[in-house]
């Protein structure tokens, strides 16, 4: 079995989640990792017992890499083109960018490139995902699609996702999620109108940029409402991320980072428990990927990721304009 050589372009928190399991996957090997933070990427070395560097062009000039997984922070996207130029498989954390132009760019480049590539929308794997879409296939038309991301505030001061012009927002960066599982199993989205603001944490960190509360209304071209709503200043008693479908003979209910769906009937409800582990799923899926040369099991491509950022830009702008917003052609 060829083995695997692996460098990471950022060295955080969503870094290690990767590379301990990676850990766990046969002929794979963590080689090298690039961070800004020399500090930061002298521990993720010092862990997972591999090279460390102070840039990806040092990385890239030192390293005979296969693949490559890019964790940075939304602001600093695009660092990694040089991988991708090079023609090395590319694993992308979610979201692909902060901006249209920035997010088509990557995708011309790993078009031209013709890369396996990869991005973490890691709900599409749950094994229950798979069976609500089983479950949901006779159940149309659907009426109401709800989802909700709530978190309690835990950012310490400094940290980049309080800041909007560097992680995007609650909505762009987090909620991300559930706008991306409505997508897989509704279908796009057309139009968008959002109410978005910082009402609470403002009280005790003046500095906050990216917003705290956010209520989403959207149109799917197939004909459903969906509604998500987002905060990070709930309490840690109160937290939780899921969707629900109202359709015409059942409602179905996914526990997104929980994994749970439960589908509601008029004689009963069903629950199934996830049993995998959607990181290690999809970076299975991935490594695979990059053995067999072929996109054959990857679930969110760079094009398709796209689409997930249109909606939640969309959402941004909807609330800064006041106004709803076609999303042409659910692109």
């Amino acid at each position: 079995m060829k083995e695997i050589r692996v460098g990471f372009v950022g060295a955080g928190g969503i870094a290690k989640t990767h590379a301990h399991r990676l850990c766990q996957i046969e002929g794979v090997k963590i080689s090298s990792c690039a961070d800004v933070d020399t500090e930061r990427a002298h521990g993720f070395a010092g862990e997972f017992g591999c090279n460390f560097y102070g840039s990806v062009e040092e990385m890239e000039r030192s390293e005979e890499l296969d693949a490559v997984y890019v964790c940075t922070p939304p602001h600093s996207r695009g660092i990694e083109e040089v991988f991708i130029e090079k023609g090395i498989a590319t694993f992308f954390e979610k979201p692909v960018a902060l901006d249209m132009r920035k997010a088509k760019h990557i995708q011309d480049l790993v078009s031209r490139a013709g890369i396996v590539h990869s991005v973490g929308y890691m709900w599409r794997y749950l094994d229950t995902t798979d069976f609500l879409r089983e479950k949901m296939a006779g159940s149309k038309p659907i009426g109401l699609v709800v989802g909700q991301y709530v978190d309690p505030f835990w950012f310490q001061p400094g940290h980049w996702w309080l800041y909007k012009d560097k992680g995007g927002g609650q909505v762009l960066e987090q909620a991300t999620h559930v706008f991306d599982l409505m997508r897989y199993l509704v279908g796009d989205v057309t139009r968008v109108y959002a109410e978005i603001d910082n009402l609470v944490v403002r009280s005790f960190m003046a500095d906050m940029t990216s917003e705290d509360s956010s209520a989403v209304v959207m149109r799917f071209s197939s004909g459903p409402i969906g509604v998500v709503f987002s905060t990070c200043a709930s309490r840690r008693t109160y937290t939780g991320t899921s969707i629900k479908i109202i359709a015409r003979d059942a409602v179905f209910e996914h526990g997104g980072h929980s994994g749970y769906v439960k589908v509601y009937r008029d004689d009963g409800v069903e629950e199934v428990l996830n049993k995998l582990d959607p990181y290690m799923e999809e970076d299975l899926v991935f490594i695979e990927a990059v053995r067999r040369g072929s996109m054959e099991g990857v679930r969110s491509t760079f094009e398709d990721a796209i689409k997930t950022l249109k909606v939640t830009l969309a959402a941004n702008e909807a609330s800064k304009l006041k106004r709803v917003l076609e999303v042409a052609d659910g692109e």
